[in-house]
């Protein structure tokens, strides 16, 4: 066993035991959290301890780090517990960190790769994040578009809204409003229209749930409040297609750069025959040279995507 291979083992090693410890003292962090608010429950009264538990549980449950991983978890349509989200994480990050070592020839791929590793991996989540919500929103003005045109012939608002969504093509719109149906009955249309937050972060749904809310108090025609609703998510969905094609044709034009950049390196390598991807290649500067000017043009890219890119 060779002194390379040694510290790559001493590092996963020191790696694991600082995970293994950081954990260990966030868990009796919680506990000691925990203790005092029992404390503090027992002196209340029986009517008053049920009331802020119901409460403070929700509460609490939603500010929680592992909560919040779930929610991450569920927006990017995954149907997998936290640990091996966490586990996919660390296995992805570390593989990141060894081919940029076996690269290198060198134990600074780890330092170099497990950032990159981490960079990619949340990249990908945000898209998958991304894509949902841009899905979504496209199928809920469509639905509700129906909706509206279904409760101006007289339909009802509930055998409407149930048969929009059933018309849908999108299975995942689908399932996520199953879930909504399932729950309005048990714990009521507004707790079940904000529990539907943690399938997708669409700003549509929650204009959606409060134009139901306020047609309700209201009273009148609840048809012409959503018939507004209509008008502005769908001019929503037109917006947000138009800064897609416009952000698609910036990405097009960087992509065309990177090949530009691919497509010289070899017309200059067969130039010089072969001495320059035998300088990159076959020395350790000239890895670490190369992995720094792979590292710049993803760097651009990366920054070109982040000014192009437009959320409304």
């Amino acid at each position: 066993m060779n002194e390379f291979l040694i510290t790559i083992i001493l590092l996963l090693i020191v790696s694991a035991s600082a995970t293994f410890l950081s954990y260990i003292i966030y868990m009796e962090y919680k506990k000691i959290q925990h203790l005092k608010y029992v404390k503090n429950v027992i002196s209340l009264k029986d009517e008053d301890v049920n009331t802020i538990l119901e409460r403070e549980e929700l509460k609490e449950r939603r500010k929680d780090f592992l909560f919040k991983l779930e929610t991450i978890i569920k927006h990017a349509g995954f149907n997998i517990s936290v640990y091996i989200f966490v586990s996919l994480f660390l296995f992805f990050i570390i593989v990141s960190g060894s081919l940029f070592t076996l690269f290198l020839k060198h134990w600074a791929g780890y330092v170099i790769g497990i950032p990159f590793g981490i960079l990619i991996y949340i990249m990908i989540i945000r898209s998958l994040i991304e894509k949902r919500k841009k899905e979504f929103n496209r199928a809920l003005a469509t639905a509700i578009s129906v909706l509206v045109k279904m409760m101006k012939n007289g339909v009802g608002f509930e055998q409407a809204l149930i048969k929009s969504i059933s018309v849908s093509s999108s299975l995942m719109f689908k399932n996520i409003f199953s879930m909504f149906f399932q729950e309005k009955n048990a714990i009521g249309e507004e707790d079940a229209f904000k529990n539907l937050d943690d399938y997708v972060n669409s700003k549509e749904l929650r204009i959606f749930a409060l134009a139901i809310q306020i047609g309700r108090e209201s009273g009148g025609q609840f048809s012409n409040t959503l018939e507004k609703v209509e008008k502005t998510i769908t001019y929503r969905k037109k917006m947000q297609e138009k800064i897609d094609v416009v952000t698609r044709e910036a990405s097009v034009g960087s992509y065309i750069v990177v090949g530009i950049s691919f497509f010289l390196y070899f017309i200059l390598n067969g130039n010089f025959d072969g001495r320059l991807h035998e300088y990159f290649m076959n020395s350790e500067y000239g890895r670490f040279q190369l992995l720094g000017i792979a590292g710049w043009v993803f760097f651009g890219m990366a920054v070109n995507k982040l000014i192009t890119g437009v959320d409304k």
